[in-house]
């Protein structure tokens, strides 16, 4: 058996050990997935605040789904971190403060670019994996960080005044 399969299988067990009330698995399993799934909601949303509610009710929808994951709990976390952000994003809801000039010009994205830059570049994820979690072709996938990628350079080197004052 690859290491992989036994992640995989570790992975499901400890979250059917948390679903089940072991308080020792509960914590294992947030500690273990806070921080990545934390890293996707704050690239999507660019409020610490904001990435934390997201991770949160990542976790806990897992925590309490009544069916077992079906393939990769990774992908699993990582594509429902992805929507809930859109859906936040796309709500209007934001919390104080002001985000980076960085932030700024990520918002100017398409919210699918955006999340395949995510996964890619601060995940670290192939084009293979990053593709399962939004459900594209890797080809596509590609595709979007290339796209933005591009898009963000062109933001960032053009008018950094305007991202700037917001």
């Amino acid at each position: 058996m690859s290491n992989d399969e036994d992640g995989r299988r570790s992975n499901a067990n400890l979250l059917e050990r948390a679903r089940s009330g072991d308080a020792a698995a509960v914590v294992e399993f947030a500690t273990q997935w806070w921080a990545p799934v934390s890293r996707i909601s704050w690239n999507m949303l660019g409020n610490v605040s904001e990435a934390a509610a997201v991770t949160e009710e990542v976790l806990l929808t897992s925590l309490r789904a009544p069916k077992p994951v079906r393939g990769r709990l990774e992908i699993s976390l990582y594509r429902l971190a992805i929507r809930l952000s859109i859906a936040r994003r796309r709500s209007g809801h934001r919390a104080h403060g002001s985000p980076t000039q960085l932030h700024r010009a990520l918002d100017e994205l398409n919210d699918l670019d955006r999340a395949a830059l995510a996964l890619c570049d601060g995940e670290g994820l192939a084009a293979e994996e990053a593709g399962r979690v939004l459900e594209a072709s890797p080809e596509e996938t590609r595709a979007r960080v290339h796209l933005a990628r591009a898009l963000l350079t062109g933001l960032l080197e053009a008018d950094p005044a305007r991202l700037a004052t917001g």
